[in-house]
């Protein structure tokens, strides 16, 4: 259980309690937090995040080299699998199966690679 995050910031009910996500949601959310986080960018924890160093826009294996990238970070989400499915105009359409279930979702990464 995790708690949903909304356009940057802690997702809440009109009380003022937390929302919070389980299975297939939340994978997506660890997934996406952790390819928009720049590998040791996060204070409270510097393994967090993919590394993209040396990594270029331009480069004509993108779609793989993020593939293994973000397989990498996302290694130690439990239960969960996630591959690149294409990388054009610098979004990535990331697949996530965990435990049997299935979504897709899109990473804008034009401010991290140039």
């Amino acid at each position: 259980m995790d708690v949903k995050l909304s356009n940057g910031d802690i997702a809440m009910t009109a009380s003022g309690d937390y929302l919070y996500i389980t299975g297939i949601e939340e994978a997506v959310q660890r997934v996406r937090i952790s390819a928009l986080t720049m590998k040791g960018d996060f204070v409270y924890d510097r393994e967090l995040g993919t590394d993209y160093r040396g990594l270029s826009a331009d480069d004509s294996m993108l779609c793989e080299k993020l593939d293994m990238l973000i397989k990498e970070s996302c290694a130690d989400i439990c239960n969960t699998q996630v591959e690149v499915l294409s990388c054009e105009d610098l979004v990535a359409v990331i697949r996530v199966i965990y435990q049997n279930n299935e979504a897709t979702t899109e990473v804008d990464l034009s401010g991290i690679l140039q």
